[in-house]
């Protein structure tokens, strides 16, 4: 299947001003990410709040990535959770909103959290999301967030299901990343962490979706970039010389330390919506 993108998806945060979403800031970070030449824009993910987000403001940000980004980059929209009538009403809503505006984007789904799902219950659930969605689908496996793994034989079946584009994997164990590469071979796996993007690169992975590209979309970029086209070993040194940054930006839980070092540049400010608290 062709991959939604190759490269760098960031991971974009959702800006706040008083508690509400703050549109201008939020535009400013978007153009920024398409004038330093990202692949693809991720909205509505982990580092974007989204479980804090209303379904008036999920889809007040659907509306504005989709007039904003229009066709210039890949959109996707993190529309996880662990009802999957409530999924399939957002994933709906992308969908319809999506076909107006000429625009075809992804989705991104994890596991579900909290019900701790068998093997079987997690391939019923993404069969059901995914057919009645009918967009190309990122399936989110990120363990330490939802309570639940999808191991690697998982996967491969859930990745044949037909709307299935793409792989998210975030369970920081690379033996299980080389695993669902290799089980998973017709679509493209992109790494869900920034201090594992190198050795993700190494054993197959296409991409990243990026933590760390909300600051500067250049360097992560550079990365693959060097590697996919024949040149490990400069590779590996701007990596090594960017890896001190990655580690920072999980010293706490994401997104509190990328946002306090996007507020000390200037562009949004340092605030999060409780149970996340700003990092002073």
């Amino acid at each position: 299947m062709q991959p939604i993108f190759t490269g760098v998806a960031t991971a974009m945060v959702t800006p706040f001003d008083q508690d509400q979403i703050d549109w201008p800031r939020f535009q400013n970070l978007i153009e920024r990410q398409i004038e330093q030449g990202v692949d693809a824009l991720l909205f509505l993910g982990t580092t974007g709040e989204m479980p804090t987000l209303s379904h008036a403001e999920r889809h007040a940000v659907i509306d504005f990535a989709l007039a904003t980004v229009g066709k210039r980059v890949p959109l996707i929209f993190g529309i996880g959770g662990n009802d999957p009538t409530t999924i399939i009403d957002l994933g709906l809503y992308v969908a319809e909103q999506a076909r107006v505006a000429g625009v075809r984007p992804a989705i991104m789904v994890s596991a579900p959290y909290y019900n701790k799902a068998t093997p079987d219950g997690l391939y019923a659930f993404f069969q059901k999301i995914t057919n009645t969605v009918k967009l190309p689908t990122i399936i989110y496996n990120i363990p330490g967030r939802t309570g639940v793994n999808i191991d690697p034989t998982t996967m491969a079946k859930i990745a044949r299901l037909r709307y299935v584009a793409g792989i998210k994997e975030a369970s920081g164990n690379l033996h299980q990343i080389t695993q669902v590469v290799a089980l998973c071979p017709q679509i493209a796996v992109y790494s869900g962490d920034d201090t594992l993007a190198l050795p993700c690169y190494a054993v197959g992975c296409r991409g990243i979706i990026s933590v760390a590209s909300n600051l500067a979309v250049t360097p992560v970029q550079n990365i693959y970039r060097l590697y996919d086209t024949g040149h490990p070993e400069p590779a590996l040194t701007l990596f090594q010389s960017q890896l001190p940054l990655y580690q920072s930006l999980f010293r706490m839980v994401n997104p509190i330390p990328v946002k306090a070092e996007l507020a000390k540049l200037g562009l949004i400010k340092n605030a999060l919506r409780l149970p996340l608290l700003p990092d002073k």
